[in-house]
């Protein structure tokens, strides 16, 4: 007997076990003529005298199986199927699961929320990304189940996202399931149509657990990135709420536009196992022809966990995510009383927007301070540098949230940009600690003003200047201060500074040369041992065998 026989056997007595419970009496609907049962589709119907019912195709509980086993009961079952996998089984798949007609439903038997719901797990050694393909169906169900992508066993692989739904659909559902592991860049894709006359909408995606979805980096074969969003969602008044994503590594919840949708009580933290995170919740795409309106984003917690971070809680607007974009997103959209923890870079940073934005009581007094415990901005440019170096979380460039789609309601502990600033997904993990002080033996230093930087120190930066002269600058918070200064100028540095060159020589004399010879020297040749800058008076010494002063920069 072939599990889809043994499968059919109890079908009649799950289906009798219904009819019992059609309105009107167990067996009223089975009278001769009218009362007759007729086939709705492939659902069975009970027609009473007064209503009409239609009673999903339900099987026994799944204990084994593939995906070829789940794929035919959808096929030979058609509408409103419901296949339950036995609690606590695994199926191994090597292709998708894909959902066939409208209001089907993959669940756990009895619905658990623990550890015994039912596993899709794709296998290593197979090219499928997609563990679950549920595009172009209405009212079909994932619940309660675990979906594994397998990255660790089966490896990153580009392609569709792990739990992939949506389309020209309305009220598709996801709740209480575990998405992790995805191969490709997303766990879970609510995918939209491309057709404004049939949008996906009116999905619900609550209760799950998300994560971890991809890795910190890049695959060294093809130099794709390893990072997965958690959820990403390009359906119109869709629910997305109570969701844990754990170790998301691209946007923890991706909002492509998605008019009228809400996005509630979630939970986002990065892991320690991924590593950096870039994005909390993100409305920085301009999908949907970049209209958000309607969009609410509210009482969501976003945590940069130990050992990682995130850097940027929630971003708005499409200059924000990346370098100065074409297009502008627009709408009234509601972001409030969302709580960031740890170590999060920027909390909000909102920049390309046309207006119509309420930004209320969301609360920053749980990030860690200050940033660069935990993070660096050494690669970004200088706006985010200073805002970094100040610990600022909320920010925004005002004219680049002025517009036609309506006032603006912003909290007042937003930092207001004075110059335009895109590109705030700049942050790296920290670097070590830069020391107080650095010391070069002899014919161990040489630096032109091409190269300019000397050395760098906590919070102190040692340059070569293009004219000859050489600086000695406080970075600290981010606003460079000069110190010292040898201030000997050249004229005969070159075009580009590489004939003005600073050098502590074989002999030990620390000299600095223009492209006529020595412009100045210590004067320390055959004594000098070792030179040494610091962060504090007196700079910059040469010293002697015996660790005695030679020489200081303010000798000149």
């Amino acid at each position: 007997m072939t599990s889809l026989q043994a499968l059919a056997l109890p079908l009649a007595l799950n289906f009798l076990s219904l009819v019992h419970a059609v309105p009107g009496g167990p067996w009223k609907g089975w009278r001769a003529g009218k009362g007759c049962c007729i086939p709705h589709g492939d659902s069975p119907t009970i027609i009473t005298e007064d209503t009409t019912t239609i009673i999903p195709r339900q099987f026994s509980c799944l204990s084994t199986g593939t995906q070829s086993t789940i794929n035919a009961l959808f096929s030979s079952g058609g509408a409103n199927t419901i296949v339950r996998l036995c609690p606590g089984v695994t199926i191994p798949i090597t292709a998708p699961v894909v959902f066939t007609a409208p209001g089907q439903e993959l669940s756990t038997q009895g619905y658990p929320t623990d550890s015994t719901r039912a596993t899709i797990l794709i296998q290593p050694g197979s090219t499928v990304t997609s563990a679950i393909r549920g595009n172009w169906q209405n009212n079909i169900k994932v619940l309660n189940i675990q979906v594994d992508g397998n990255r660790p066993n089966a490896g990153y692989l580009g392609g569709d996202a792990l739990l992939e739904m949506g389309g020209g659909t309305e009220g598709q559902t996801v709740s209480h399931t575990v998405v992790k592991n995805t191969r490709s860049w997303s766990c879970v894709h609510f995918i939209g149509s491309g057709q404004d006359n049939n949008p996906c909408r009116q999905a619900t995606v609550t209760f799950n657990e998300v994560g971890p979805c991809g890795h910190e980096g890049v695959d060294s074969a093809t130099g794709n990135g390893l990072w997965a969003d958690g959820l990403s969602i390009e359906c119109k008044d869709t629910t997305v709420t109570d969701n844990t994503i754990t170790g998301a590594t691209d946007g923890g919840i991706v909002i492509f536009g998605s008019p009228g949708s809400h996005i509630l009580r979630n939970t986002i933290v990065s892991s320690s196992s991924s590593g950096l995170q870039f994005g909390g919740i993100n409305m920085v795409d301009p999908t949907w022809g970049a209209n958000y309106s309607g969009v609410v984003v509210s009482d969501n917690t976003i945590t940069g966990g130990p050992g990682s971070f995130i850097n940027l809680g929630i971003g708005m607007g499409s200059q924000v995510w990346s370098n100065p974009h074409p297009e502008t997103n627009f709408g009234q959209v509601t972001v409030t009383n969302n709580v960031f923890t740890g170590n999060v870079g920027f909390s909000i940073v909102m920049n390309g927007w046309l207006g119509g934005l309420t930004v209320t009581g969301n609360s920053v007094s749980g990030v860690t301070t200050p940033s660069s415990s935990f993070a660096s901005a050494a690669g970004c440019g200088s706006v985010q540098q200073a805002e970094f170096a100040a610990s600022h979380q909320l920010v925004y460039y005002p004219a680049g949230v002025m517009g036609s789609s309506g006032p603006n309601n912003i909290q007042s502990q937003f930092t207001a940009l004075a110059t335009n600033a895109s590109n705030w997904l700049c942050l790296t993990d920290p670097l070590p600690p830069l020391p107080d002080s650095k010391s070069f033996a002899p014919n161990t230093l040489s630096v032109d003003a091409s190269t300019s930087r000397v050395v760098s120190l906590r919070d102190f930066h040692i340059q070569v200047q293009g004219d000859g002269n050489v600086v000695g600058i406080d970075t600290t918070g981010g606003v460079w201060t000069v110190k010292w200064a040898s201030s000997r100028y050249s004229s005969a540095c070159g075009t580009n500074g590489a004939q003005c060159f600073l050098a502590f020589g074989i002999d030990g004399n620390f000299v600095m040369y223009d492209g006529n010879g020595p412009l100045w020297a210590s004067g320390t040749d055959g004594r000098g041992q070792l030179l040494t800058f610091s962060r504090e008076a007196p700079w910059v010494t040469v010293s002697g065998n015996n660790g005695q002063t030679l020489w200081t920069i303010g000798n000149l």
